[in-house]
């Protein structure tokens, strides 16, 4: 069982996003994240928010869950958290990167949040997939596919196979940017490491 998050950040292309929809996946707005839905031509099964960043009404027969507006999570934490706690083990996120970085900062950190509880997450956009890692990772994708890796915390024993720039056992910290602009040298590239968190993004011009 899938959910789809849809948030209230950036979504430069409807059609795009729409076509990572499937027909049975249970769809959880956040806020502004329901203007995009709707946008996009989807029914939300769930929308949860304080809805300062949406002032018109949900489509009817969905479920709502009203925030106050002075609260510890932001609502697409919440949103993540009412998926889980009704029993879906993947989630697609859209519309959780954008202009407000703070709020990219978090959803992206919570890939890792989600992998650690054992569910799979992707964050899509127009431009990035992004993911994080389990600690031997295979990356499936196409020559020349490029893709920059995320520390979410400090990481130690990298080793990269199958890429354009390979690394062997190196201990990197969160504020370095060897991590960017990769290249997939064939089919599939190998990623593994002994501690620390790691997201992948894989990206379009």
């Amino acid at each position: 069982m899938r959910a789809v998050i849809i948030s209230a950040g950036t979504v430069s292309d409807y059609g795009y996003s729409k076509g990572l929809v499937r027909e049975d996946d249970f769809i959880v707005c956040a806020d502004g994240g329901l203007a995009h839905c709707m946008n996009m031509g989807l029914k939300p099964s769930l929308a949860v928010g304080d809805f300062d960043s949406f002032t018109g009404e949900p489509p009817a027969g969905t479920e709502v869950i009203r925030l106050q507006p002075e609260k510890d999570y932001s609502d697409t934490h919440v949103a993540v958290a009412e998926a889980l706690k009704r029993g879906f083990d993947e989630l697609l996120m859209l519309g959780c990167t954008g202009t407000r970085l703070d709020h990219t900062i978090s959803n992206i950190g919570m890939l890792e949040y989600l992998r650690r509880a054992g569910k799979k997450a992707v964050i899509a956009d127009g431009h990035n997939y992004i993911f994080a890692l389990e600690k031997h990772h295979i990356i499936h994708g196409r020559p020349g596919m490029s893709i920059s890796f995320i520390p979410l915390e400090p990481v130690t024993g990298v080793t990269l196979k199958g890429f354009k720039y390979p690394l062997n056992k190196a201990n990197i910290d969160m504020y370095r940017s060897i991590w960017l602009s990769n290249v997939l040298v064939s089919g599939e590239g190998e990623v593994s490491f002994d501690s620390g968190a790691i997201a992948a993004d894989i990206y379009s011009d």
